[in-house]
């Protein structure tokens, strides 16, 4: 019998994003986030007992205010190679790599995501990653992709129904 996903690892750039960068005038970072994967990273999932975990290779102070807004405490930056920040996640929850699913959308996250039991991708990410990725949802990243993969999750967990009830009786 499958384990069921306790945590959800996602890459921010290409993931949580369109993965494109924009500056303001001023030269200020800002990245667009998706409010519909964002209703289920801060309500619908945490409420099922599914935790949240981001590791991206880029840097700036808006990963860490999303992650804030999000209620995600463990928030690592600058990671090319993802593996050891994986491990060290993997270890702080006592959990089996069959109970960890990671979103993620090109080579550099493969260090990390080949461990996870349930690997999931947008249609939009690189080639080698979608062939290797277990779910590859119909959104593009920053467009509902992460919701799409945590809907999969629920669905294969049978934790869909619960959700639904919580928000639609």
């Amino acid at each position: 019998m499958q384990k069921q996903i306790k945590l959800v690892i996602l890459d921010v750039d290409g993931a949580l994003t369109d993965g494109k960068v924009y500056y303001s005038s001023s030269g200020e970072l800002i990245k667009p986030f998706c409010v519909k994967d964002g209703f289920f990273l801060k309500h619908v999932c945490p409420a099922l007992g599914i935790k949240f975990a981001i590791i991206s290779g880029g840097y700036g102070e808006i990963v860490y205010k999303r992650a804030e807004v999000l209620g995600i405490t463990d928030v690592f930056v600058g990671n090319v190679n993802k593996a050891g920040a994986y491990a060290e996640i993997k270890q702080s929850y006592s959990l089996s790599d069959d109970e960890i699913a990671y979103f993620g959308d090109d080579w550099f996250d493969w260090s990390a995501m080949k461990y996870a039991g349930l690997k999931g991708a947008p249609s939009d990410a690189a080639p080698e990653i979608k062939e290797r990725a277990d779910f590859v949802t119909a959104s593009k990243a920053g467009n509902g992709a992460v919701r799409e993969f945590l809907e999969f999750i629920l669905k294969r967990d049978d934790k869909f129904e619960e959700a639904k009830k919580t928000y639609l009786d």
